[in-house]
């Protein structure tokens, strides 16, 4: 019998996430895959070996990882194809390319080196949340049969890259004429970007393709303005068009206009959301996540679509996108959804082109953020917050906000979103890390700062400190 106890902190709510060697073991990757495999067997059992897909990012550990969840596949009696290291959107196009039973890339994300996890789909649906607790609970109680599995490797990349630059295949514009760079931050984008920029127009300048789980230049988060100096220093130096970043699975992008300027997800997603073309645009709904400017939500209507504020993770907007069939969807964080003419998952290189398509009609991003009108608004700020009393600390900040506020002025789908007379601030659970997440945004100075000694009134009652605001 095969019987296991993950470590609690693991089972996170979009993805299966620790430290190697820690919290993550090789043992963990052999049981996901066994019980993984079981489950699938029960949802299929009609499938005598259902198929499964696996893939890994360059982390050091993702090779050992990903062999033994191979091991634990093979002993649940799935057929494996194996696709290497590739970024996790290359997983989820194999996975419907193959019609797949299930899928697991071995990726730490964006968290630092010694991180690893697992994202997982399951017919080409996200596996994710009670999934994740029941797979869990399943493996705590153990299982007796075994089966024979087998497996095998399959090349992917030609036919990924052939469906990525399709939007560019036909274009007759200028793309010929700018200068693009690709920052790939020694992720498992890297091979791929090599592969595709031989492939589509423009002067493109590569940096980092190499994969290097170690990240020699800098870590691979395209959120962290830090990040993205060296980016600007040679978009300045070549006079670039564009700069594109990725993160460490290539599901995550980082874009910086003509004028240097690094661009939040979700004016990314209002600006992207001109190459959505349709005849039936009020009846189309694009979603934004809860952190989310009302700048890009205003934006959005006045093209002519309806726009939604949904729950932070990929995972929820995989699930909400193909609810409401909505054409496109972005986070703050970089994860950009294209369901028009694509599959609905978050796919950064495809988002990349998509985004060169408009570029190449000269569509222009800088142009279009100097437009919008100028708000005040914070960062991303994440205070920190052990996992054990996050939750708990929401709920205690939730009975005071409705003490003092009107429930129409409040969004509860994902922390507290709170309207007011000065704008709007946001708390929330991170649900990857030991912390709280806040925003908040005034239309001027004064209603900023009005607005972050509200939020920091709020935090201090829970023990908590809002630095530098």
């Amino acid at each position: 019998m095969f019987k296991h106890t993950f470590d609690d902190t693991i089972l996170r709510s979009y993805d299966i996430r620790g430290i190697y060697g820690k919290t993550l073991r090789d043992e963990d990757a052999f049981m996901l895959g066994f019980f993984f495999g079981i489950t699938v067997r029960k949802k299929y059992p009609e499938k005598k070996h259902p198929l499964i897909i696996i893939g890994m990012d360059g982390r050091l550990s993702s090779p050992t990882l990903e062999e033994k969840l191979n091991e634990g596949l093979k002993n649940s009696g799935c057929e494996i194809y194996r696709i290497g290291l590739a970024p996790t959107p290359m997983l989820y196009f194999a996975s419907n390319y193959y019609k797949a039973d299930g899928a697991i890339q071995v990726t730490g994300s964006h968290n630092p080196k010694d991180y690893n996890g697992f994202k997982i789909v399951l017919n080409q649906n996200s596996f994710f949340g009670e999934d994740i607790k029941k797979l869990g609970n399943f493996a705590n109680k153990g299982y007796s049969k075994t089966y024979n599995g087998f497996s095998k490797s399959v090349e992917i990349n030609c036919k990924y890259i052939d469906e990525i630059s399709n939007p560019l295949k036909n274009n007759n514009g200028e793309l010929h004429k700018k200068t693009i760079v690709w920052d790939c931050g020694n992720g498992a984008s890297g091979p791929v970007v090599e592969m595709l920029t031989t492939k589509i127009p423009g002067k493109h300048v590569v940096l980092y393709s190499k994969v290097d789980g170690n990240f020699p230049n800098h870590h691979p988060d395209p959120t962290d303005k830090s990040t993205l100096k060296i980016l600007i220093n040679k978009m300045k130096e070549v006079n670039a068009e564009l700069g594109i970043a990725f993160d460490g699975d290539g599901d995550r992008i980082g874009v910086v206009d003509k004028q240097q300027r690094p661009i939040p997800g979700d004016l990314l997603t209002a600006f992207l959301a001109n190459s959505i073309t349709t005849n039936d645009k009020e009846n189309q709904t694009i979603i934004l996540d809860i952190k989310s400017s009302y700048i890009a939500y205003e934006n959005i209507i006045s093209l002519g679509f309806k726009a939604e504020i949904g729950k932070t993770g990929h995972s929820n907007i995989k699930k909400r996108i193909k609810e409401i069939k909505s054409p496109l969807a972005g986070e703050m964080s970089g994860h950009i959804f294209f369901g028009d003419t694509y599959f609905g998952y978050d796919d950064a290189l495809y988002a990349a082109i998509r985004l060169l398509t408009l570029t190449a009609n000269n569509i222009e991003l800088d142009k279009f953020i100097s437009t919008l009108p100028k708000t005040f608004v914070s960062p991303e700020i994440k205070v920190s917050c052990s996992d054990k009393i996050k939750f708990l600390t929401i709920d205690n900040i939730s009975k005071k906000v409705f003490e003092k506020y009107n429930s129409n002025n409040v969004i509860t789908l994902d922390g507290l979103r709170v309207k007011n007379d000065h704008g709007w601030w946001l708390i929330r659970a991170s649900n990857t890390e030991e912390a709280l997440v806040v925003r908040f945004e005034g239309k001027s100075e004064k209603d900023k700062k009005e607005l972050s000694l509200e939020v920091k009134n709020l935090l201090k009652n829970e023990g908590l400190t809002l630095d530098n605001f």
